[in-house]
């Protein structure tokens, strides 16, 4: 999976934002003719059609409609997925919205976090989307848990408004790893009784969570936990299996995977990161490249294995998951001090 970022700038300033880094500092802008490359780069692999275009807020980029055309006529590229805030969605063109490749993964945050003015624009353009554009089963909320009294109620609020069958959920943490003195198990184990709520009360209401980044460590979990979540999903499973991709369902209600996989993002100067997360360490020029394979191949060789043997933290340790690779102990970015030392 590859994402291109068009811009820097953002029009919110989310408290956990994972691109803080780059966001709103002396934010950049892609230029067309780099976002061809990027494209071309991005879809040089054929088993990964999908191209996302990602932010910043990427419906501020002066270029948007332009680029989205070039991507949605490109043969290779399905879907054409945009990462946004929805704030603006009205600057597309009717044509843009309605067509057939066209998805949004729309970051939604709470009326607090975001604005009352902002959050009531957001809520209008999706409602909007559904019902005049065909919307319905082309956009999904993603939902980002950053502290334990994460207050969801909106989300259930637009949840049965608009009838959603699948929200995305990550377990944010913070861009600088730093966790005022608690081990990546520790934080994990605070965060997961508001997962778990949140989780359930998505059943009772007929959503299903779809678990991505910063997946928790599977001992994080105990087993009862783990039962009573895995009890509905097997349930759900059996009725609506064929809905979903399995890949889906690896990650749904109760995620049975615990480790990610790279994911490239590609910067507006044609600099490509393995995730945000990692981004101070994994600059790499696409240019230096033959193909995204062979930069993908370059994150799992310097990042990924060298990974497995490090602890992110002490109950890590003889873990037969860490060493077996099946299980990172939570988000790579806790171990970035160690994977880089000699860097510094």
């Amino acid at each position: 999976m590859a994402n291109i970022m068009v811009t820097e700038v953002c029009n919110l300033r989310c408290p956990y934002c994972f691109a803080d880094e780059f966001v709103n500092h002396s934010p950049k802008e892609m230029t067309v003719n780099d976002f061809r490359e990027a494209l071309d780069f991005v879809l040089s692999d054929p088993t990964d059609s999908q191209v996302g275009i990602i932010g910043g807020e990427p419906l501020l980029y002066p270029h948007i409609e332009e680029v989205l055309r070039i991507a949605l006529d490109d043969v290779r590229a399905n879907p054409v997925m945009i990462y946004t805030n929805a704030v603006d969605l009205e600057k597309l063109p009717d044509d843009i919205l309605t067509h057939r490749k066209f998805r949004m993964l729309v970051n939604v945050n709470s009326p607090e976090d975001m604005g009352e003015d902002n959050w009531s624009k957001m809520y209008h353009n999706l409602r909007q989307f559904q019902s005049e554009h065909n919307g319905d089963g082309r956009f999904r909320l993603s939902v980002n848990i950053y502290k334990p009294d994460f207050n969801y109620d909106y989300v259930m609020y637009m949840a049965q408004e608009m009838k959603f069958d699948v929200i995305r959920l990550s377990i944010s943490v913070p861009q600088n790893g730093n966790l005022n003195g608690k081990t990546p198990h520790q934080y994990f184990q605070d965060m997961k009784m508001v997962s778990n709520r949140f989780v359930a009360d998505m059943i009772k209401m007929g959503v299903l969570t779809g678990f991505d980044c910063n997946f928790m460590p599977s001992c994080a979990l105990t087993e009862a936990e783990f039962d009573s979540l895995n009890g509905p999903k097997e349930i759900i499973y059996e009725a609506i299996e064929k809905r979903y991709s399995s890949s889906f369902w690896e990650r749904a209600i109760v995620s049975h995977i615990h480790i990610c996989s790279p994911v490239i993002d590609i910067l507006p100067d044609l600099q490509a990161i393995r995730c945000f997360g990692m981004s101070e360490h994994t600059k790499q020029n696409i240019r230096d490249y033959r193909n995204i394979k062979q930069l993908r191949k370059h994150y799992i060789d310097t990042v990924d294995r060298p990974a497995l043997a490090i602890s992110s933290s002490p109950e890590c340790k003889g873990c037969l998951e860490r060493e077996l690779g099946t299980c990172s102990g939570g988000c790579l970015l806790f171990k970035a001090s160690q994977l880089f030392a000699d860097a510094k």
